[in-house]
């Protein structure tokens, strides 16, 4: 029985997978444009939610190696699949629901034996616009349902988005966020968390189809006894046409905290419907 929700968020997987031939049909939209950055796979994110109307199905594949075993095994490693859907809900909001799955290595169940494939669901709204050297702000915030195996409780994270725009297509990000965590998966977790990621973006092409990320982000280790944890992330994201969009990150860990991974990569595919 504690299976069923890890071989149901599995079954609605591929069928959102396998649904998005037919989506390409309805299709019409300009897609994520360069403006906004692709939430799951940054540590940053901007003040930018999506367009009103707009459907974004999203991706994610992400690596993770750490000092100590990632999947309370034999290895370090670990592999984390995250679909995700965002939709542009109403002018200056977008509302998100995003089910990460730890496979595990090797056939492992993954680094969490508690609240596996819970689902997070989320918004982003923006609240102002940028004025001269006044960056646009947003707040975003994330609750965490317990839907997983053997799951229960529930977390929250609140966080102030803050994005500049500059000459020649720059961009530059400050993001604050605090977190309560509910500790009833593990009795060692920091009930209180926060951090801040700072990062910036820019075109790599004339076009703009393909944007170089680079952020830096601290916050407060996962569970008690350990320090803080310091990482720096680089990357990009393609434009690949109207509707379709690509990145990719690459991750290393600054220090040897326990809670840290010491290297990671991720990569998403987003599709994007306009109503």
């Amino acid at each position: 029985m504690e299976n069923h929700p890890m071989k149901i968020h599995c079954a609605l997987l591929c069928g959102l997978i396998a649904a998005m031939p037919a989506f390409a049909q309805n299709g019409n939209g300009n897609g994520n444009g360069g403006a906004d950055l692709i939430r799951e796979l940054w540590f940053i994110d901007d003040a930018t939610p999506v367009p009103t109307g707009q459907v974004d199905l999203r991706l994610t594949f992400r690596w993770i190696t750490s000092s100590f075993p990632a999947n309370l095994g034999d290895s370090s490693d670990d592999y984390v699949v995250t679909p995700s859907l965002t939709w542009g809900a109403c002018e200056n909001v977008e509302v998100f629901a995003d089910v990460p799955v730890w496979v595990g290595d090797g056939g492992d169940a993954g680094a969490l034996e508690e609240g596996n494939a819970d689902t997070n669901l989320g918004f982003t709204w923006r609240l102002t616009d940028q004025q001269d050297y006044w960056p646009a702000a947003a707040l975003r915030g994330t609750m965490r349902v317990p839907t997983g195996d053997n799951s229960n409780g529930v977390d929250g994270e609140l966080r102030l988005l803050l994005t500049n725009e500059y000459d020649e297509g720059l961009r530059s990000h400050l993001n604050a966020f605090a977190s309560t965590v509910n500790t009833d998966n593990d009795e060692n977790l920091r009930h209180f968390q926060w951090g801040v990621a700072v990062g910036m973006d820019g075109p790599l092409t004339s076009d703009g189809a393909v944007r170089w990320v680079a952020d830096y982000l601290h916050r407060s280790s996962f569970h008690y006894g350990i320090r803080n944890i310091n990482q720096f992330e680089a990357g990009f994201e393609w434009n690949m046409d109207e509707a379709q969009k690509l990145g990719m990150s690459i991750q290393v860990g600054l220090d040897q905290s326990g809670d840290n991974s010491n290297l990671g990569a991720a990569v998403t595919y987003a599709y994007s419907l306009v109503r």
